[in-house]
């Protein structure tokens, strides 16, 4: 099932936005049943997706278990890179089913913006790339509409919004 799930996230970013490919791997003593992790490997490595017509890169992680014959996310990361670089991430979008420990504060899905306040100084004590932003659950057709619409992208086709509502409709019903 989660190799389902990562031949169907494929096609969708093969028709849009990417010629890389996620990867599947067993996650082994998780305690939550089959789970498996989705991410771009490279030498065994977890390296972000090329973008087409940018140095832009997006990095994608999702923890997935299976569980009567569907997959539920556990967990994802998706960040926008500057480029390949784990240092140069613009913005992060997160989300755990289950918080990690008991008393976590943030919303289980948020997002991180890479950015200074106007006089540069922090917010709150806190620079502004710590805030954890609220944010609801983010299926990766928003974040590859965001980088077409909004971040200069270039999808394969001008068809990019029917492949990713359709997309949405087969596998968020």
């Amino acid at each position: 099932m989660a190799q389902s799930l990562a031949r169907h996230l494929n096609r969708v970013l093969n028709q849009t936005v990417s010629d890389s490919h996620l990867s599947v791997s067993p996650v082994t003593g998780d305690g939550d049943g089959d789970t498996f992790k989705l991410e771009r490997l490279v030498a065994r490595e977890n390296v972000p997706l090329q973008l087409r017509g940018t140095t832009a890169r997006l990095s994608v992680r999702q923890l997935v278990v299976v569980k009567d014959g569907r997959c539920r996310t556990k967990s994802y990361v998706y960040r926008l890179q500057a480029d390949e670089s784990l240092k140069s991430w613009l913005m992060r979008w997160e989300y755990r089913r289950k918080p990690r420990v008991a008393g976590y504060p943030y919303g289980l899905a948020h997002m991180h913006i890479r950015a200074t306040s106007p006089d540069g100084t922090p917010i709150d004590g806190h620079p502004v790339d710590r805030h954890h932003i609220p944010a609801p659950q983010m299926p990766l057709e928003e974040i590859i509409r965001y980088l077409i619409a909004d971040r200069g992208v270039k999808s394969k086709t001008k068809d990019w919004g029917a492949i990713l509502e359709e997309s949405e409709k087969t596998f968020h019903d």
